[in-house]
């Protein structure tokens, strides 16, 4: 927003998924909608905090503005560690993103639903993923 950060993605994939779980909620106020990028090259790097959010993964944000940049898998072997989950609203284009997979399903609120046809993982399937390095997101 404010633009002491900027970034340039690589490898962004054309699917997205959303996850519903309490800290994300917490973290952005709603579930966090986000799409995965193999590299990204950062501008502005030393305006970027980063905080441990769990045991296999970090979240980031502008010290400026507070602005959400990404959260990204730091365990081995959980599949896409490494890479950075972007919020959707941080990309120019959006355009042909299609929805996937939804995780936590049953920690959303049930004031709104994601239609449509994609993967949907209970808290149970999701941690179950992640302790087994399978899928991650």
């Amino acid at each position: 927003m404010c633009g002491d950060v900027r970034f340039t993605a690589r490898g962004v994939e054309s699917d997205f998924g959303v996850c519903s779980c309490k800290m994300c909620q917490r973290w952005g106020g709603a579930s966090f909608v986000a799409v995965t990028a193999a590299e990204v090259a950062w501008q502005g790097e030393e305006h970027i905090r980063r905080r441990a959010s769990s045991d296999w993964a970090e979240r980031g944000w502008c010290d400026t503005c507070g602005t959400h940049l990404f959260y990204r898998v730091t365990a081995p072997g959980i599949d896409g560690a490494g890479c950075h989950e972007i919020p959707l609203g941080l990309l120019d284009d959006t355009d042909g993103l299609r929805m996937t997979r939804e995780i936590f399903t049953d920690r959303r609120p049930a004031a709104y639903d994601f239609a449509g046809p994609h993967e949907r993982l209970t808290e149970a399937r999701t941690l179950a993923m992640f302790a087994g390095g399978e899928g991650a997101e």
